[in-house]
């Protein structure tokens, strides 16, 4: 506890400096247009843009994000906000001086604004009317995200902007209330969350390739490796990224019964397909006294609940990506399989059985027409086991 408390102090610390900077740089005239004094609590985007226009309508908030688009006339002026909490920005009106203000900003400026919740006109239910304004952080003229659709290819050479796009918002969005869900199921189902490591020396079954952690350079490591000797190795062994944390989750399900692991895990297979990742996060429950129904009942009651919480809270991030990425096919599989219908099963004997006949059909249909007990089952099979037999559940 007292190494906790020292390491906050520490962090408090160190970033003192930076406040101190920052506020440095307000005074040396950074603003624009000065907040007031006692300005009003900041308030996220989603907080005004995401609930009913009547119950934030008349209130002075303070809105801090980043500028999407701006668009100033000489007694109006426009500028859309966006602090990441919502897919969707908060409009900001600027009325007679202020004006002047928006001169200098641009697509990607921070600003922070003082307003109004005023009911909006045209397809704005709601907009920020401006009494204060200031330019927290400007952009160069030549900033790279503009209002067009951007290719995936070409945000890969932006890597520190890229977030602040659609996709990537959206995805992290998602993301993060997948993440939350996943805890969120597993604590109310009593399971103990446990952090399997991250380098180690076991392959856990031979899980797949593994990435290699050493302190040695090259030719120790190439020496190392031809006698098979690392003693001189930071950990003295062979060691690795993890592939999987299986075998920390059960030795810990054996003690404390109903567990699960949630971490980073990494495969080195150099395949260049999308089914392959070097690094993913993992899901992986160890329940103790289980059998194959109860996992079966533990996995199927997780996927409804986290699919029902993103569909819940991630709307209009789902709408995104079902428009652009999804045929317009996402939400309603999405909501299919968080439904009531209970997820098909098929034990392995049946799948090979259903299979077998299929193909026997026609067998020049299939890639991997040779199916029988023991075959390890292709994706093509997977297809037809969840489409053309399960009518397209999940099974």
């Amino acid at each position: 506890m007292r190494g906790a408390l020292v390491m906050m102090l520490a962090t408090c610390r160190a970033l003192r400096p930076a406040a101190l900077r920052f506020a440095a740089r307000r005074r040396s005239g950074a603003a624009l247009t000065t907040m007031s004094a006692a300005a009003p609590p900041r308030k996220k985007v989603k907080s005004i843009v995401e609930v009913t226009p009547d119950s934030v309508i008349g209130e002075t908030v303070t809105v801090k994000g980043w500028a999407r688009t701006v668009r100033a006339q000489k007694a109006l002026g426009f500028l859309e906000v966006n602090d990441g909490s919502s897919f969707g920005g908060l409009q900001v009106v600027f009325e007679g001086d202020l004006v002047s203000s928006l001169k200098g900003v641009g697509t990607g400026c921070a600003v922070s604004i003082e307003g109004e919740v005023v009911k909006g006109g045209g397809k704005q239910p709601i907009e920020l009317k401006a009494s204060s304004f200031e330019l927290v952080g400007g952009c160069e003229s030549d900033y790279p995200l503009q209002k067009k659709r951007h290719s995936l290819e070409f945000l890969r050479s932006i890597a520190h902007l890229r977030p602040r796009t659609n996709t990537l918002a959206a995805a992290a969005r998602i993301r993060s209330t997948l993440a939350q869900a996943v805890h969120a199921f597993f604590d109310e189902e009593g399971f103990n969350y446990v952090h399997s490591p991250i380098i180690t020396t076991s392959d856990c079954e031979g899980a797949g390739e593994m990435f290699r952690v050493t302190s040695l350079d090259g030719k120790e490591l190439s020496r190392s490796s031809e006698k098979d000797d690392f003693a001189d190795d930071f950990f003295a062994r062979s060691a690795y990224l993890t592939v999987s944390g299986q075998l920390s989750g059960e030795a810990y399900a054996c003690a404390l019964g109903d567990v699960y692991t949630f971490g980073p895990t990494f495969r080195a297979e150099n395949s260049q397909t999308a089914r392959h990742l070097a690094e993913f996060w993992m899901i992986e429950p160890e329940i103790a006294f289980a059998d194959a129904s109860g996992a079966m009942d533990n996995a199927e009651a997780m996927m409804k609940f986290v699919i029902k919480k993103a569909l819940s809270d991630c709307k209009k991030d789902l709408e995104f990506c079902d428009k652009f990425y999804g045929n317009n096919e996402l939400i309603d599989r999405l909501t299919s399989i968080s439904g009531s219908e209970p997820f098909l099963r098929l034990s392995y004997t049946d799948a090979v059985s259903l299979l077998q006949e299929e193909i026997a059909k026609d067998p020049k249909k299939w890639q991997f027409p040779d199916v029988e007990f023991g075959t390890d089952l292709a994706t093509e099979h997977e297809r037809w086991l969840a489409g053309g037999h399960a009518g397209g559940r999940c099974v």
